[in-house]
Formats: structure tokens, C-alpha cells, sequence
């Protein structure tokens, strides 16, 4: 009876141990994962204290015209300028999205779902980093890093759809590379969704190409590598699969169009390169600094990882729209390299490991949260975005009620950024010489807007052609004081936003 007791007891030993394991190894995910929660809170707070975005308007009205028509649009119905010129309607579905949110739960709702998409991106770094076997507190920081360089992109804009498929893109390659074969079986499905929401897709493609040409050169390398067919085939089955658009050829079109240089690149500031100089930027230098210094090791990060990093480098130097994608693409890349560093570090003494790790903790907690903190001062409680209706600051809110309340009538030369709040106020009773959209005007257009809003020779000619009645410009720009000191035109109303002008022909009585 003893012997069978003993006997069960040291049966018994070995799952005690087992179920002990197992609870330590749980607790250490959910104490990893708590890591994390104040950068994800950091990124899903942007939403409601940044201002509106400027084609958050004239989304939302293309969404609305789409769900009331049950047609996509492919000619220009918001301009008087380019009006009826082709236009790809390329974020149909996000913009469909957008206004069912906004007639649902008002803009608020809206933040809400763009906060979840830029948490879920920084999810699948963080995943990421874990799957390149980076632990907890080295993936706490990264994550973070890979915030902060996309805190100055974030809001409710449409092109958050890429950067959260990007990363989870990357994050499903990187599990391929790592022997989970089911994870290309998600990305042509995926991808036919992805061409619908943002013509980003692009990124997605050139991932996966990247990918198959990383496997070709492991393969020939070595050839006991798996083969890059199956990457090959999904690449081909993803490319074919972002056709199912109701654009057809044109949804490939259009983002090639953005390779070469025009007027919009030109004139567009998120697609100018970083100005270093600015703070906003360091987090993004500081990452190359670190790619640079790790490149050069005694392993190699693989070739994929290689060419995604060179290319996402370029990318960010190139522009300031694809810092984003550099930070969530690049980082788990960096995040394993500098892991794999520190692991290299002569170990600390014993007695400091505990309350070094305890400290490395804690910092990763609070720098968000201080950051967090930080940002709520300085935008202020009045100033987020909790409403139903979206923030109106620094748009010309009182110059359009005027123009409603005196029933004016245009046609109407207007601020580019101010183009889409416009279309969401006025049209169709008014169409705009020009908004945020930019792909329908054509170079010659933009340039000449560019040219007459700096008051430049040609200015009135411009006025003239398109025989403007109504400029809305920006209250110190130059050709606010240009039409103030010309009689042609008198000022019929003036905020700390902007000026509205009239031709004095048909607007003596407002004097």
C-alpha cells in the first residue's frame, strides 16, 4: 500500500513540475504582453487629439455619394475645374466605411476604428519581434519605437489600411520564412481586399516579390533551402487577385503614376523627404544610425530581411508617407539583430540582473505613458476629438456659414487643404477649383493654382479664365493681400482663419 502510494506521489512529481512550468511560462506572456499596452495606448489615442485630417471630408462625402448611388465614381464630380476628367476612386471601400461610421456613431466612431488599426500594425511588429525570437523587454522598446516614428502620419486617413496590412503582410512572411506554410494561403484573399481599401497594395506586392527574390538567393545558395515557388505562385495569385476592384487595369495605374515626378509630389509636404533638423524625424535617423551599425555583423539577417530594409530605407528617405512603413516593415528586422547584440554583452553580476530588469521594465511602461501624457497637455482637454462632428479648427468654418447665410455664389477660388471641407459643406451647390484629392487636376492645374496662391505673375489671369467670383484663401497668404490692395476685388468677410473676397461687380451691397 506505501510502495503504490510512493509510487503514485513520484508519478505525480513530473506534471506538478510540468503544470508549474506551464503557469510561470503563461504569467511571463501576459506580464511580456503588459509591456506593450501603453505604446499601443499611445497609438490608438492620436486619432482623437489630432486635428481632421484634410480629405477626411471629401472621403466621408464619397463614401455617402457611393452608398447612395450604389456606384463607384470615376470621373471628377467635385470640381468645376477638372470636372468629368478620370478619377480612381481608389479607397471606395475605406470611404464607404468612413461615412457608415460617421452616420452610425458621428466621428468619434471613426477615431475609434483608426486607433484599432494603428494598434493592430504595432501588434504585428511586436509579433513580429517575438516570431525573430526577440524577448519581452527588447520588443517592449522596439514596439515603441516603431510608434513613435509613425505618431507625426497617424489619424483617420485612409492610408492607415496600408501601414496595419503591411505589417501584418510582413508578419505572415516572416512566420512563412520560419516554416508556417499556411500563412501564404491569407494573402491573396487579403490582398483583393487590400486593393479595394488603398492603393497601397503596391507596398503589399513589392513585400512579397522581395520576399520570393530572398528565398530565390537562399536557394541558390544553398539548395537543401525551400524553394521560392510557393512564394512565387502566391505572388503571382496576389497580383492577379488586386483586379477584383470595380477600376480594373486602372487600380495599377495609379499608383505607378506616384513613381515619376509631378506636380502633387511637388506640392504635397508628406511627400517631400525628412528634414532632419525637425525632432519628429530623430527616431527615424536614429534607426537608420542603427541599421547601419548592426548590417555589419557576423550573421546575416537573411536575405529577405536585407531587402526589405534597403528598400524601406529608401522609401523613408524618399518621403516622409513612407516612414510608417519603414517603422513596421524594418524594426523587427532591427529589433532581432540588436537581440541578438545584447545577448553578446558580458552578463551582469547576479545580484544587479534582477533590479536591471526590473528598471528596464518600468521605463518601457512609463515612456509611453509620458509621452501620452505629454501629448494630452499640450493639445488640451477642450481639443479632443469625442464628438459626433469633427473639429472644424483651422478650417473656414465662419467664412462658408457666411457664405450660406448671403447665398453666395461662385465660381469659387479656394486654399488646396481647404478643398475638401468644402465639398462637404457646399457641394453640390458650389464646386471647388480644387482639393486634396490632386490626381484629377493634372500638373498643369496644380502648378498654376500653386503659382496664383503666391500672388506670382499670371495671378489674375488665372482669376480671369476660370472666371472666379469668390476666392477663400488663407488669411495671411499673399494673395489675400494681393486682392485687398486691388479694386477689383473687396473683402466681404475676415476671421483669424481666413479672408473671403468678392468681385466688387456683384457685391457693392455687402460693403
Amino acid at each position: 500500500m506505501l510502495a503504490e502510494q510512493e509510487h503514485s506521489l513520484t508519478n505525480d512529481r513530473p506534471q506538478v513540475r510540468a503544470s508549474q512550468i506551464a503557469r510561470r511560462g503563461l504569467l511571463a506572456r501576459a506580464g511580456g504582453a503588459a509591456l506593450l499596452l501603453p505604446a499601443l495606448l499611445l497609438v490608438f489615442s492620436v486619432p482623437f487629439v489630432s486635428p481632421t485630417d484634410a480629405d477626411y471630408w471629401w472621403h466621408v462625402r464619397t463614401g455617402q455619394l457611393i452608398r447612395a448611388t450604389g456606384a463607384v465614381p470615376h470621373a471628377d464630380v467635385y470640381s468645376f475645374t477638372a470636372a468629368g476628367h478620370p478619377w480612381v476612386a481608389q479607397e471606395w471601400l475605406t470611404e464607404v466605411a468612413l461615412a457608415a461610421v460617421a452616420g452610425w456613431f458621428g466621428y468619434v466612431g471613426n477615431a475609434v476604428l483608426f486607433g484599432l488599426l494603428g494598434a493592430a500594425a504595432l501588434a504585428c511588429v511586436a509579433l513580429a519581434c517575438r516570431r525573430r525570437g526577440v524577448g519581452w523587454l527588447t520588443t517592449a522598446f522596439c514596439t515603441f519605437w516603431a510608434g513613435v516614428m509613425c505618431l507625426p502620419s497617424l489619424g483617420v486617413r485612409p492610408q492607415l489600411t496600408t501601414l496595419a496590412l503591411a505589417a501584418l503582410t510582413a508578419f505572415l512572411l516572416t512566420g512563412y520564412e520560419q516554416g508556417q506554410r499556411r500563412a501564404l494561403w491569407v494573402l491573396p484573399p487579403l490582398f483583393a481586399l487590400w486593393a479595394n481599401l488603398h492603393a497601397g497594395y503596391l507596398i503589399g506586392l513589392a513585400l512579397l516579390a522581395l520576399a520570393t527574390a530572398g528565398a530565390a538567393l537562399t536557394w541558390l545558395a544553398r539548395r537543401q533551402a525551400p524553394t521560392p515557388f510557393p512564394l512565387l505562385a502566391t505572388t503571382v495569385l496576389s497580383g492577379l487577385a488586386t483586379l477584383l476592384t470595380p477600376h480594373g487595369l486602372d487600380v495599377l495605374r495609379y499608383p505607378l503614376s506616384y513613381g515619376r515626378e509631378n506636380a502633387s509630389l511637388q506640392f504635397i509636404a508628406e511627400w517631400q523627404s525628412p528634414n532632419f533638423h525637425s525632432p519628429l524625424f530623430w527616431p527615424f535617423a536614429a534607426s537608420l544610425l542603427l541599421a547601419v551599425v548592426l548590417g555589419v555583423g557576423r550573421r546575416s539577417v537573411g536575405a529577405t530581411a536585407a531587402l526589405w530594409t534597403v528598400l524601406f530605407a529608401f522609401l523613408g528617405l524618399q518621403s516622409i508617407r513612407h516612414i510608417p512603413l519603414y517603422a513596421v516593415v524594418v524594426t523587427p528586422v532591427l529589433a532581432a539583430r540588436l537581440s541578438e547584440g545584447l545577448r553578446a554583452l558580458p552578463a551582469l553580476p547576479l545580484r544587479w540582473r534582477g533590479p536591471a530588469r526590473a528598471g528596464a521594465a518600468l521605463l518601457a511602461v512609463l515612456l509611453p505613458l509620458l509621452l501620452l501624457g505629454g501629448q494630452a497637455l499640450a493639445v488640451g482637454a477642450g481639443q479632443w476629438q469625442f464628438g459626433r462632428e469633427p473639429s472644424a479648427a483651422g478650417y473656414p468654418a465662419g467664412a462658408v456659414a457666411f457664405i450660406e447665410a448671403h447665398h453666395l455664389a461662385g465660381p469659387i477660388f479656394n486654399e488646396y487643404r481647404w478643398g475638401g471641407y468644402l465639398i462637404a459643406r457646399l457641394w453640390p451647390q458650389e464646386r471647388v477649383f480644387i482639393d486634396g484629392r490632386a490626381d484629377p487636376y493634372g500638373d498643369a492645374l496644380l502648378a498654376r493654382y500653386r503659382d496664383t496662391v503666391q500672388a506670382r505673375s499670371g495671378w489674375r489671369q488665372t482669376l480671369d479664365d476660370y472666371q472666379i467670383q469668390l476666392v477663400l484663401i488663407d488669411v495671411n497668404s499673399p494673395l489675400a493681400a494681393a486682392l485687398a490692395a486691388d479694386p477689383a476685388w473687396q473683402q466681404v468677410y475676415s476671421d483669424d482663419t481666413a479672408r473671403l473676397f468678392q468681385r466688387r461687380t456683384i457685391g457693392q451691397h455687402l460693403r
